[in-house]
């Protein structure tokens, strides 16, 4: 998978992109099937998340998750 693509899923999913930036993924992702999987992995991830109250995570999990979402916002 495309490490760029990754690295903008998120905000494209929000629709957070600029419109140049959106128009790009998706002509690249019009033409590989690796990022399009990728992307509904990630889609489906996103949502089950979002179903789950944060106590039904385990506290690891919640540590590991706080952590990881820290790290992306001070990228």
């Amino acid at each position: 998978c495309c490490s760029e693509v990754v690295n903008l899923l998120a905000d494209y999913l929000e629709q957070r992109l600029p419109s140049s930036t959106q128009r790009d993924l998706e002509q690249h992702l019009s033409g590989c099937s690796s990022c399009v999987a990728y992307l509904n992995t990630y889609r489906s991830t996103v949502s089950l998340l979002r179903s789950l109250s944060e106590d039904d995570l385990p506290p690891e999990l919640r540590a590991r998750l706080a952590a990881f979402l820290d790290l992306r916002n001070t990228s």
